[in-house]
């Protein structure tokens, strides 16, 4: 008489739980799986533990609100219980102990591995580096912006597309720019703005064209107006390793 092949002792849902573990430990991105219950944590990988500052296996059990630290979580989770196939998305932050918060990308899915074994995937993608750079890069405008205010020339920063990236107030005050134009960063607006208070405005747009042309390019140019008086105009290319990233402008008011 032929044995009985040994029957499973766990259940689908329980053999889910038991795989995805595997799983998840492949991802790159912090992962936590997640009952619907409570919100607690089942599973996590050694990412979700490096971002949280524990072990894994400390993580498992924990309340998943209870790893956050904004108002809004509540919300979030509550949105994700609507059952949303693909998932939701949004910026947020964790607790990890000692530290200050940690800026993340918080993706979950609702996904049912076997029936009546519904679980989250929750991902959480670890922003610190790119906050950071955007701290620096806020603290390099505004150091920039400090110093264009500082010049008593008007200057006007371009980018390589030619879009008005800074201009200080001086440049605002020779051209008598509209506060809503600079309000709006309304560039075609503005360079229209200036176009128009020309005595030739045929000649200024050729030879813009010309020095756009070559992102080297250095001149100085005296602007005509049309009420009268002359504008000196500085024109050279703002540089970064020897390539052209940008032009700087600057006006200085003859009248």
């Amino acid at each position: 008489m032929n044995n009985p092949l040994p029957v499973d002792r766990f259940s689908p849902a329980d053999a889910a739980r038991r795989t995805w573990p595997q799983l998840i430990e492949s991802m790159l991105d912090a992962v936590c799986l997640v009952e619907p219950e409570g919100l607690r944590i089942v599973a996590a990988n050694s990412a979700a533990g490096a971002l949280l500052g524990v072990a894994p296996a400390e993580l498992i059990g924990r309340d998943m609100l209870g790893l956050s630290s904004t108002p809004e979580d509540d919300c979030f989770w509550a949105e994700a219980a609507e059952g949303i196939g693909g998932g939701i998305v949004s910026d947020s932050y964790v607790s990890r102990p000692g530290e200050a918060a940690v800026p993340v990308t918080r993706r979950v899915t609702r996904v049912e591995p076997a029936p009546g074994a519904l679980l989250y995937v929750v991902t959480l993608h670890d922003r610190s580096a790119e906050v950071a750079a955007e701290h620096r890069a806020d603290a390099a405008r505004a150091e920039l912006q400090a110093t264009l205010e500082s010049l008593s020339d008007g200057v006007m920063v371009l980018d390589l597309a030619g879009h008005i990236s800074s201009f200080n107030r001086r440049f605002a005050h020779i051209w008598s720019v509209p506060e809503e134009m600079l309000l709006l960063r309304a560039d075609d607006e503005i360079f229209d703005w200036v176009r128009l208070q020309m005595a030739d405005p045929r000649e200024y747009t050729l030879r813009l064209a010309e020095l756009d042309a070559d992102p080297l390019a250095e001149a100085t140019d005296r602007l005509l107006l049309r009420p009268g008086g002359a504008i000196e105009r500085v024109t050279v290319p703002q540089c970064s390793r020897g390539r052209a990233i940008g032009r700087v402008v600057t006006y200085r008011d003859l009248r």
